[in-house]
């Protein structure tokens, strides 16, 4: 609450009159506070100035004979005063003023058992400035260029530094050439002056020059000019209509980012598979760790008997029992499952090969006609468990189609078969042009097998200077099946009655045949040749394995009765395939 009195005292005689007007404001505190804001004295100081502040008007209430006790307050609370603060008589002594020194002081002096209080402000300010204003922007000396569109409205700013100047304000305005804006026409005026930043009494302030519509006369210099008592600085802005070349360069820039984009869509097009082989060898995982699964892939293919085999399959048969495994083994160091090589035939058959199916990452399935004719995935349709593995996508499918198949058989099971497997890759093996082994199609191959941190074995670590010769071009090698053969040394096995197949054995069956110098007098089945085959056969009983108590007579026996061709030592250094 704030009461105002007005007091007038009027001295006259007959010649003169005199009238002398007081006024008296009564106000109570704040709440909360010792003051009140508008009965206040103000003092002002520069930082790290020397700064005496005294108790005003506390004459009348000093006795002669004494100093006054006056107590000094800051925001109305004691105050523990620093070193450099000394209270001196009725005054308070900063002797090196710091920011934090600005408040409210109260002075409290106790008279005829009342307290008489004054409260004085002190400001605090950065040092007087002996420099002119600074242009921010525009930026002196460096005049900027604005691009506009005529008949569209139009805001520059102009924004400048005012060092601490004392009382005066900031002086900032716009010229156009030597006329102030006002004398412009309607459309340009100036906005309000706007404080975007202000300490310790240093401020940072914008003037807007506001278009309300561009015309092609508007399209000049202006100038912002900045002031204070140390002098004046300017700023130039540059109006500049927008025009073609400009918009033929904005097209060239967004046309080169288009074309790169498309340069990078074609490339990853065309090496996608090259791009994320290279990243899968340098830092991709390791999909075989901790998965306890012991076949990198199950290759499904059924063999077909030579002498029934049509004419016009030999090249894709050649593909599915000898190069797809030989590449996918010697060459990458994958493991595979065949089950007419890894399998035997027993009452358990369609358990042990689900087992291992379950126990692949991946099933290969090689499409030929013959493949189709003969429905060699029946197997994966009438067992339950396989196929819900095909349908759940518990695992990845890799189709080879080895041919064109429309029109040389009904396509319409194939893509059935294609619809009913969840996780689905098709490759295409195009003959000869996909024989070699940096073809796309092989690398296609890899990037759907399972990614291993492995080294790729070197061929010449795995393969034989006769063998070699298959993986330089993947030339074919002339083979004969031999079934009656097969025919013969199963039913040798079953004439070994102390024969014992360990477990632990692990059985190899070939489907390979090779060239071996020997003469044709000594075979037993003249109609072969030079060549040696041989197909479906246990490694133990082609190593011509007997019984251990047999005599060495029986052994002799054993080789001259069957049919299978004898093995060189070279053959028998073979332990973990046969050829």
């Amino acid at each position: 609450m704030m009461v105002e009195f007005h007091f007038i005292n009027t001295i006259r005689n007959s010649t003169y009159c005199m009238k002398v007007s007081m006024s008296l404001t009564v106000a109570e505190n704040e709440s909360g506070l010792c003051y009140n804001s508008r009965i206040r004295y103000l003092e002002k100081s520069e930082v790290t100035k020397r700064k005496e502040i005294s108790c005003p008007d506390m004459d009348d209430f000093k006795k002669s004979d004494q100093e006054p006790d006056v107590v000094w307050y800051k925001e109305c609370k004691p105050k523990m005063w620093r070193s450099i603060i000394i209270q001196k008589g009725n005054a308070l002594l900063i002797q090196e003023v710091q920011e934090e020194d600005g408040g409210n002081y109260t002075c409290e002096l106790k008279y005829e058992g009342k307290l008489v209080r004054r409260t004085t402000e002190l400001k605090v300010t950065a040092l007087l400035t002996d420099k002119p204003p600074k242009p921010l922007f525009p930026m002196e000396n460096q005049p900027s260029v604005i691009d506009v569109q005529l008949g569209k409205p139009l805001n520059i700013p102009c924004k400048a530094f005012f060092g601490f100047s004392g009382e005066s304000g900031p002086m900032i305005y716009w010229m156009k050439g030597e006329k102030f804006i006002e004398e412009l026409a309607g459309h340009i005026r100036e906005g309000e002056i706007r404080l975007l930043k202000e300490h310790l009494g240093e401020k940072e302030v914008e003037l807007a020059l506001i278009f309300d519509s561009v015309v092609e006369a508007d399209l000049a210099n202006y100038t912002c000019h900045v002031e204070n008592r140390n002098g004046r600085k300017h700023a130039s802005v540059l109006l500049r209509k927008k025009d073609l070349i400009y918009k033929i360069e904005l097209a060239g820039g967004l046309g080169a980012i288009f074309l790169l984009l498309v340069l990078l869509v074609v490339v990853y097009k065309c090496y996608n598979i090259e791009l994320m082989l290279f990243y899968r060898q340098h830092f991709g995982g390791d999909e075989t760790t901790d998965d306890s699964k012991e076949y990198d892939a199950y290759l499904s293919y059924t063999k077909v008997d030579q002498d029934t085999l049509d004419c016009d399959s030999p090249e894709e048969e050649h593909f599915a029992l000898e190069i797809l495994p030989d590449v996918l083994e010697k060459h990458y160091g994958y493991k595979l499952f065949i089950p007419e090589r890894d399998l035997i035939p027993s009452g358990t058959y369609i358990e042990d090969l689900t087992r291992c199916v379950e126990q692949s990452r991946r099933l290969i399935i090689v499409l030929t006609p013959d493949y189709i004719l003969r429905r060699g995935w029946s197997i994966f349709e009438l067992e339950s468990k396989l196929n819900n593995m095909l349908v759940s996508g518990e695992i990845k499918v890799i189709l080879i189609e080895c041919t064109k198949l429309k029109g040389k058989v009904n396509c319409q099971e194939v893509e059935s078969l294609k619809r009913s497997i969840k996780l689905l890759s098709l490759i295409k093996w195009k003959g000869p042009k996909s024989s070699k082994l940096n073809s796309k199609f092989w690398k296609h191959l890899v990037y759907e097998m399972p990614s291993k941190k492995k080294e790729m074995l070197s061929r010449c670590h795995v393969l034989d200077s006769a063998e070699q010769g298959l993986f330089g071009e993947l030339q074919p090698i002339p083979s004969i099946a031999m079934t009656s053969t097969s025919a013969t040394l199963v039913s040798s096995q079953a004439d070994l009655p102390d024969f014992h197949h360990s477990d632990s054995m692990q059985m190899r069956h070939c489907c390979r045949g090779y060239k071996h110098e020997m003469s044709t007098s000594t075979l037993p089945v003249p109609s072969l040749g030079n060549h040696h085959t041989y197909c479906n056969l246990p490694l133990t009983l082609l190593n011509g394995q007997v019984p251990l108590n047999n005599t060495l007579k029986e052994a002799q026996e054993f080789h001259r009765n069957s049919s299978l061709l004898p093995l060189s030592s070279k053959e028998l250094s073979f332990t973990s395939d046969i050829w």
